[in-house]
């Protein structure tokens, strides 16, 4: 197993490919001390250099399990009891300066594609038929930010003579305005790993998926079903709409069944009100409740396209609990 994540590290501009672990597994005492002496708890996250191996996640999942193999002997290496905090390979939390998004969307995603209506609680919930074939949308690798980025909304205001959001004028309107029903939705995300050929049977998508995400499919609902009879694509793929990881778990973590692992995969959006820091869980469900299972959709999407390294796939909104 290696979680993917992309970090920029204090004194440095450019993103370094990572696994990210756990300061538990770390068995030296110095490092231990190290922990101790500037406050970093046992469960918070380190990250390796795994950049030597390959510097994009899109590239390191093509090369399947060679890089799993060689990324873990790194982890073990710098985790073990002999591993220095002189590692070249171990950066540790506290000088990270930023947590990025598993994989740049402009320069590694090159389809984003969605499925709607995919779990059968959801279904219910809409008091919807469930879906006998995948429906299928898309998104862009420009929506597609860092997991702590903040979402840009540009919300009307009381002066906004009654915009309220941007499709209801062809023109732009006096004010800057998108949205105003901005919504959220949580999925697991699917990242392709190796060219999935055309026609690939479900049986045997397991071969092409590199590994799982976290994909928050953020939606403006007012320009999805209410603007010019429903402008689903704009509502969808605005600037910001995809916050995705923190990292990117690939695939061998998972059990090997036909549902590639995500037979029952827990699935939470948990939010903070700004006003009082209120915390609370507004979607609480598991991929048992998929209508299609993540090799079903690889498979049916292979009926249309080529999907290829770094494509990834939101495989659907869980049930809404508020």
């Amino acid at each position: 197993m290696v979680k993917l994540a992309r970090i920029i590290r204090r004194g440095k501009k450019s993103p370094v490919l990572t696994a990210q672990v756990s300061s538990s597994i770390f068995l030296s005492k110095d490092i231990q001390t190290y922990f101790t002496n500037n406050n970093i708890s046992s469960t918070d996250v380190q990250y390796i250099d795994i950049s030597s191996i390959a510097t994009t996640a899109s590239v390191f999942l093509s090369l399947g399990d060679d890089a799993i193999t060689k990324a873990n002997l790194l982890i073990q290496e710098a985790t073990s009891s002999d591993g220095n905090i002189c590692s070249k390979n171990v950066i540790f939390s506290n000088n990270v300066t930023r947590l990025l998004s598993p994989m740049d969307g402009q320069s590694e995603v090159g389809k984003f594609l969605c499925i709607g209506m995919n779990y059968v609680d959801h279904c219910t919930e809409q008091n919807l038929p469930v879906p006998t074939v995948p429906l299928v949308f898309s998104k862009f690798g420009s929506c597609i930010i860092s997991p702590g980025d903040s979402i840009p909304r540009y919300g009307p205001s009381d002066e906004s003579d009654n915009v309220s959001h941007g499709g209801i004028n062809a023109k732009l309107d006096k004010e800057q305005v998108v949205t105003s029903k901005l919504d959220y939705e949580v999925e697991l995300g699917i990242v392709i790993g190796k060219t999935v050929p055309r026609f690939t049977k479900a049986e045997d998508a397991h071969k092409y998926i590199g590994g799982y995400t976290v994909i928050h499919d953020v939606s403006a609902r007012d320009l999805q079903l209410e603007a010019n009879g429903g402008q689903w694509l704009l509502g969808k793929a605005g600037d910001g709409y995809a916050p995705m990881g923190p990292v990117i778990t690939t695939l061998d973590e998972f059990q090997k069944d036909e549902y590639a692992g995500a037979g029952d995969l827990r699935i939470e959006c948990r939010l903070t009100q700004a006003k009082d820091g209120k915390k609370m869980t507004v979607q609480s469900s598991s991929t048992s409740n998929l209508v299609f299972s993540t090799p079903q959709i690889v498979s049916y999407l292979s009926k249309f396209m080529t999907l290829h390294p770094g494509d990834t796939i939101a495989t659907g909104v869980s049930y809404v609990c508020v």
